[in-house]
């Protein structure tokens, strides 16, 4: 029998939606018992929004599935399987509730994954998993909450703890060490002494876990709450080195008097900037908000440290390996790519020719890219007046875009005019768009006319 002091009673009841509600039923219509587990329930008590829903029961995997014909054997040799739901994501959005059989994990060996497990109760299930504060179940029937771990005490007091020994949680699953920096700031918690020295000595363990695994950890801090505190505790924990050395090195760059601000500490107040002032941004703008300043130790070196000429162009291709590495899509490696090499271009708005500032406000991307501006601006000098102008103009494309000069002249009217097809093709049509950006062309009499004039002897 459970031990009746971890069991706590709370004041009202989670409110879970109805194929959640279903499923736990079905559990226990079936003889088996079904707590609600983890982030849900810790997200709950913190009276913050609930996204995901896992379930843990005592019910084997053989039993699930004659319970729940339907479910997804995602893990069924860990106890593990997904049932799907059209309802049970955020705002009833379209989901898959993890159904968990109570478990410990034997030994690990790759520093993520156990050779194995051996089923139990919820005590040893709540040991296994990574801090206290995501250990907690609960059971609506009763509407009170089983805490094996301490971790109700430690919502309270807003700290998050690694349960047991953390050295050993983290050297069984390194993701851990980057799910300890997101937790601490995405929860607003002080990481607890302990678990922040065995971090720290096991930071390096980081290198065993797969790029795409560090990216998504990387991106929920960067779109989280508090990038530029999460980046900082990084840093601080001998992480950030080991996962993104080209922002690392930002604090070891030695600058003349004459520049005016630290890269490190001018990355930390972009970031904090665009969060703030971007709370949805997306992951190009969250990546490109920390990356904006890493091609200027690239430029740097290379000019025997005397300037930063060209740190554009090293920052869209230290982007772009950073991309690779990580494994970002291509999109989102592009964007990125355009966002820290091209950002500080709104600087010169005042002075650019209409169809370059046309061609550029035309892009996908540019509200991201006024977004970096505006948050490097305000870091900077706190000048936005590049900013209001080119946010206007854009403002001004989208509620009145000019001709799309594809339209108004192609290679087949070159073709009609007794023109060959060839490189100079690129360079007449290029022409013309300049025409049709500066609404000096609109319609395809005056680019035929403008093409004889111009390019047919």
């Amino acid at each position: 029998m459970e031990n009746p002091l971890k069991w706590i009673r709370i004041e009202r009841a989670m409110p879970l939606p109805g194929p959640v509600r279903e499923t736990l039923s079905k559990l226990d219509d079936a003889g088996f018992v079904g707590f609600v587990v983890g982030g849900s329930v810790r997200d709950f008590l913190l009276g913050r929004t609930t996204k995901d829903f896992d379930i843990a029961t005592n019910a084997k995997p053989d039993e699930l599935e004659k319970i729940f014909p339907n479910a997804l054997e995602v893990g069924k040799a860990f106890g593990v399987l997904k049932i799907p739901s059209p309802t049970v994501g955020p705002g009833g959005t379209p989901g898959l509730i993890e159904v968990a059989t109570f478990r410990e994990d034997l030994e690990y060996k790759d520093h993520r994954h156990p050779v194995g497990v051996k089923f139990s109760g919820p005590e040893e299930d709540a040991r296994r998993r990574d801090f206290t504060v995501n250990a907690l179940f609960y059971d609506p029937k009763t509407q009170r909450v089983l805490d094996c771990v301490g971790g109700m005490q430690d919502l309270q007091s807003k700290t998050l703890r690694a349960i047991g020994e953390p050295a050993l949680r983290f050297r069984e699953d390194a993701l851990r060490l980057l799910r300890a920096v997101r937790f601490t700031h995405a929860l607003g918690f002080q990481l607890e002494e302990k678990t922040r020295s065995a971090v720290k000595s096991q930071a390096r363990l980081i290198t065993k876990i797969s790029p795409e695994r560090i990216r998504d950890e990387m991106t929920r801090m960067l779109q989280g709450p508090s990038p530029a505190a999460a980046v900082r505790m990084l840093s601080e924990l001998d992480l950030l080195g080991f996962v993104l050395p080209e922002v690392e090195v930002l604090q070891k760059i030695e600058q003349p008097t004459y520049v005016q601000r630290n890269l490190w500490l001018h990355t930390l107040h972009v970031l904090e900037l665009c969060a703030s002032q971007n709370p949805k941004r997306s992951i190009p703008l969250a990546w490109a908000a920390l990356l904006q300043e890493i091609g200027k130790p690239i430029a740097w070196r290379r000019s025997g440290e005397k300037s930063f000429v060209g740190h554009d162009r090293d920052a869209a291709t230290a982007a772009d390996k950073i991309g690779e590495r990580l494994r970002f899509s291509r999109d989102e490696t592009d964007r990125l790519i355009v966002l820290v090499r091209d950002h500080l271009k709104l600087r010169e708005v005042f002075n650019m020719r209409e169809a370059t500032l046309q061609r550029l406000i035309r892009e996908p991307f540019f509200e991201d890219l006024l977004a970096l501006h505006r948050a490097a601006a305000t870091a900077t000098d706190g000048n936005h007046a590049c900013w209001e102008f080119a946010r206007s103009r854009h403002q001004e494309f989208l509620k009145s875009p000019p001709p799309d000069a594809a339209k108004i002249l192609t290679g087949e009217d070159l073709i009609h005019l007794g023109l060959q097809p060839g490189p100079r093709f690129s360079e007449i049509l290029r022409s013309v768009e300049d025409q049709v950006l500066e609404l000096k062309i609109t319609t395809k009499e005056q680019a035929l006319e403008y093409v004889l004039r111009h390019f047919v002897k």
